[in-house]
């Protein structure tokens, strides 16, 4: 799923360039997660544009689904990965951990977009 790798998107010669990178942002984060049996987009706005047409309802979260935000629906901001019983795995933003907290701590009720399934 997502584009072909092309050396811009986070991988290289069909490398995941963060197998040898420090640190992750949370399109990094993701998309590591998922290396190599998807090859996710670099970016949190291109992966939810490469996974929209597999939405899933709150109700329906299972661990590993890639949760969204964006400010009043406008781009994406933001990716984590479901861990189930209501908390997400992400990396928050730069200088602090990667953490797993609860849904409402990491993504503002407001800010959520939505649910894929990659």
């Amino acid at each position: 799923m997502g584009r072909v790798p092309d050396g811009r998107n986070g991988y290289l010669r069909s490398q995941c360039s963060a197998s040898h990178t420090e640190g992750f942002d949370c399109s990094s984060l993701v998309q590591y997660a998922y290396w190599p049996s998807t090859h996710l987009p670099r970016t949190a706005g291109a992966q939810y544009a490469a996974t929209s047409h597999h939405p899933v309802a709150r109700a329906e979260l299972r661990p590993g689904d890639l949760l969204f935000c964006s400010h009043r629906g406008g781009d994406i901001y933001h990716v984590g990965l479901y861990a189930g019983e209501g908390r997400v795995l992400h990396a928050p933003r730069t200088g602090r951990n990667v953490e797993v907290a609860a849904i409402a701590d990491a993504m503002p009720a407001g800010d959520y977009r939505g649910a894929t399934r990659a």
